[in-house]
């Protein structure tokens, strides 16, 4: 048997190759417009969602913000409840609440124009904060003291006290040095006590202990002591009064 002639591949004409080249340049343009048309669509998600918590996040910050506003505003109305502006000195209704409040203090003249207002001295054993105001009235002035008083039988070396208005806020009263003073009693027994001018942190004690309505005395010695005693609310409302009537008559 002849030989079988191997067939040859016929190689494509050149007009062939060129339309093949030309199918694949336009293939990869193609694949190429998908590709970057899917890249822009994820994309787009992408900054969409971005945009949506970023939306999410300012929310809860100006939430949180306006919370805080409503805290500050609420916090300032109660002070403001708590310590409403008086009348001016002068006004009818000012002399009236004046004349009010001074009812039951005593007065005591102290010669010059000076009046000195307080209510009744403490008379029975323990440690007492009795403050008092002296208004002179020639030419209005005011001034504000407390007096703070240790009563028992024998003296005990006065290091003033202690008062406690809740569990966490504390007001110290404490003599300056040579202050203290020792005094018989009429009825037996001493008097340890100091006097000073109410300053900005003993008004505030002042103020406290009016508006709670309530406070604890502490004879501040270690070990605690037998003296240590809860004021009367008579004792609150009258340390009120007087603050009330020393913020009428000191804004003249």
């Amino acid at each position: 048997m002849a030989a079988r002639k191997k067939k040859r591949r016929k190689r494509p004409s050149p007009r062939m190759q060129a339309i093949k080249r030309g199918l694949k340049i336009i293939l990869c343009v193609l694949l190429g417009i998908v590709l970057i048309g899917g890249a822009g669509t994820v994309g787009y998600f992408a900054a969409h969602h971005y945009q949506e918590t970023k939306a999410v996040m300012q929310a809860k910050k100006d939430a949180q913000e306006a919370e805080r506003k409503a805290q500050r505003q609420a916090k300032e109305a109660r002070e403001k409840a708590r310590h409403p502006k008086k009348s001016p000195v002068g006004d009818a209704d000012s002399l009236d609440e004046a004349g009010t409040l001074t009812q039951e203090m005593e007065k005591k003249d102290l010669g010059d124009g000076r009046i000195l207002y307080s209510y009744g001295a403490p008379t029975d054993d323990g440690i007492y904060i009795v403050p008092y105001i002296i208004r002179s009235t020639t030419d209005g002035s005011v001034l504000f003291y407390v007096s703070v008083r240790h009563l028992d039988e024998t003296p005990q070396g006065f290091p003033g006290v202690d008062v406690m208005t809740d569990e966490e806020t504390k007001y110290s009263f404490r003599p300056e040095a040579q202050q203290v003073t020792t005094a018989p009693r009429e009825n037996g027994g001493m008097t340890e006590s100091f006097d000073e001018q109410v300053n900005a942190q003993t008004l505030k004690a002042l103020r406290d202990i009016g508006q709670m309505g309530s406070a604890k005395i502490i004879f501040p010695r270690e070990g605690g002591s037998n003296d240590d005693r809860v004021m009367t609310a008579t004792e609150c409302t009258q340390i009120d009064h007087m603050v009330e009537l020393f913020d009428l008559w000191r804004q003249k």
